[in-house]
């Protein structure tokens, strides 16, 4: 595939629009385009910055495009840990002067891997805005070419289960057993990821997702085309030192392919895990080779993925539509207490840092050079017949995602978050107020406690549009 850079031309477009309904006969088309960085790009997902010095596997871009006479939607998925609003709108414009689609009709969204270059800021990787430029144009790219091979087609979906590698990674625990936050205080009553098979654990602090959804399309005579997997797994990781990688999501993607027996475009969604991964706290410490936890869990996700995309009945009579709505949310910034306190920590060592009292500190002083009281951010909804998608534009908390789908007027829903802008960690109000690692204030965690329900309001509403 083509990986040569080039520049990108188009300004980002606001995402606010009517939604939209309509049914005709079904074309639909899907591409991949190739977002593997150089060597040498600062990685995210971590805490400390890291060097991409090995390419183990490609990033990827995946998308489906669909049409059905009246309306088109396109759906893509990005091989990064997170993405925010401004590469995808840029993205969006271009689809926009190129497809004639609104920024409404286009649900962009990154997988979450922790292996791929960093798009955001995220604590102390930097983004190179020359791969940034590249990789908005490569989206938009991907859904162009998605949108350029459509052909008469049938579609469905389909949902399935598996319990086996979703855990919540929050516990209740023992009374003095948490450690200090970053900020001194000892108000925690949870702990993100203890030690496994500690016996300090309690129980769960909250609920899981197991639900495996599959949408698929195929062409008018039954050849696949594409298949969308909606799952709630924060990632899997276990890769070597220094590599690039897509994680189990690209090892998904091969799995059903190989499985369908056939070339198709399959991507892998992440659902609300904001506190879900695949680690059994309370079981026993396991140690795997590099990738090998990857593959496992890609085989058997993909084959309960299979066993459902198999009882889909298609349909090429399908009603499209699609609706953005845009909230303001506030930001919690730093008192001057707290600000006074982390510029006093800082000034006693040098960047960069690896104690995790001085990265929140730098965190606290970022913020508060940098951050606005308010944000903005797009919620979207997404109809395909009788099934619908709704976005958050962060890592949600599980629950969120099953609030979704327990109240959606749609027959099966499929929440996807990280999509079309991150701002950072969205808990429950009860996940504040309990505290935890994806509480803490940072550029990963800073919206106000109260935007879970405004974001879910907002989503049900416009499911409710479109249905």
């Amino acid at each position: 595939m083509n990986t040569t850079r080039r520049g990108f031309l188009g300004a980002a477009a606001a995402a606010v629009a009517p939604a939209q309904v309509t049914g005709g006969k079904l074309r639909a088309g899907a591409a991949v385009a190739n977002i593997t960085p150089l060597l040498g790009c600062f990685l995210a997902g971590s805490m400390t910055n890291h060097i991409g010095t090995e390419v183990h596997d490609e990033l990827h871009v995946r998308a489906m495009a669909l049409d059905n006479g009246r309306a088109r939607i396109a759906i893509a998925q990005v091989d990064s840990c997170v993405i925010p609003r401004e590469i995808f709108d840029r993205a969006k414009e271009a689809i926009r002067l190129h497809t004639g689609m609104p920024p409404e009709s286009v649900l962009l969204s990154a997988t979450h891997t922790h292996s791929a270059p960093a798009s955001a800021h995220l604590f102390q990787s930097l983004p190179d805005p020359k791969y940034t430029e590249w990789l908005s144009g490569r989206i938009a790219d991907c859904v162009r070419m998605a949108v350029a091979r459509m052909q008469p087609a049938r579609a469905g979906w389909a949902v399935g289960r598996e319990e086996s590698l979703v855990f919540n990674r929050r516990f209740f625990m023992k009374p003095g057993s948490i450690p200090a936050d970053p900020f001194g205080r000892t108000t925690d009553r949870v702990q993100m990821n203890p030690p496994v098979g500690s016996p300090n654990i309690l129980r769960p602090a909250g609920p899981t997702d197991p639900d495996v959804g599959i949408l698929a399309i195929q062409t008018a005579d039954g050849r696949p085309i594409a298949v969308l997997g909606n799952y709630a797994l924060h990632y899997v990781g276990g890769t070597g030192t220094g590599h690039i990688s897509a994680d189990y999501f690209a090892f998904w993607s091969a799995a059903m392919e190989r499985l369908a027996g056939a070339p198709v475009v399959a991507s892998l969604s992440n659902a609300c895990s904001g506190n879900i991964n695949g680690v059994n706290f309370r079981g026993q410490p396991v140690r795997l080779p590099p990738y090998e936890q990857m593959r496992r869990y890609a085989e058997t996700l993909a084959a309960e993925s299979y066993r459902a995309w198999r009882t889909i009945e298609f349909q090429s009579d399908l009603e499209l539509g699609s609706a953005i709505e845009e909230l303001e949310i506030g930001v919690r910034l730093p008192d001057e207490a707290d600000l006074a306190a982390a510029r006093k920590l800082l000034a006693s060592v040098p960047p960069p840092y690896t104690d995790r009292n001085h990265i929140y500190a730098r965190e606290t002083d970022f913020l508060a050079k940098t951050y606005p009281a308010t944000v903005r951010t797009p919620v979207q909804a997404m109809r395909i017949g009788s099934l619908g998608i709704a976005t958050l534009p962060g890592e949600a908390f599980v629950e969120l995602g099953l609030e979704v789908k327990a109240k959606s007027p749609f027959k099966a829903t499929f929440p996807i978050e990280l999509a079309n802008d991150y701002r950072g960690y969205i808990p429950t109000v009860e996940g504040h107020e309990v505290g935890g690692y994806e509480t803490w204030r940072a550029k990963s965690s800073y919206l106000e406690k109260n935007a879970a329900p405004r974001l879910v309001k907002a989503a049900l509403g416009l499911l409710g549009k479109l249905a």
